[in-house]
């Protein structure tokens, strides 16, 4: 390879390069392309408005995902898995409380309109039995 031949290689790699770092500097990330559609110029990137227009712009397209209330373990589960006893055991224990939890109220006693919440919580006690 001659001396000419090098010089000519190199010249190529040279435009690739320079082809490269203008197309770099006139490309716009995706965050300065919504600023540009928001206020209809591109960001100066001295001003507080950019920056917290990029916090925003980034922290909406975060993937969050909204967490699930983890299951309540139920009494029996408690009871067999946690304090490891019996099936009868637990079977004793849990109708022991069944038992011992109060009734629902009736319509006659409305107790000043307390009635729906007083009868959703036993609604809800009876149903973390088993």
């Amino acid at each position: 390879m001659t001396e000419i031949e090098k010089t000519e290689g190199e010249i190529k790699v040279l435009q690739a390069k320079l082809e490269l770092l203008k197309e770099m500097e006139n490309h716009k990330s995706p965050v300065e392309e919504a600023y540009k559609r928001f206020f209809g110029c591109y960001p100066d990137t001295k001003e507080n408005s950019w920056y917290f227009f990029q916090v925003g712009y980034n922290s909406s397209k975060k993937d969050y995902k909204v967490e699930e209330e983890p299951e309540q373990a139920t009494l029996y589960d408690v009871v067999r898995h946690g304090l490891e006893y019996s099936i009868d055991m637990c079977d004793e224990i849990v109708d022991s409380v069944r038992c011992w939890l109060p009734n629902e109220m009736e319509h006659d006693e409305d107790l000043n309109g307390y009635r729906a919440g007083w009868n959703d919580c036993i609604n809800t006690l009876n149903k973390q039995l088993r």
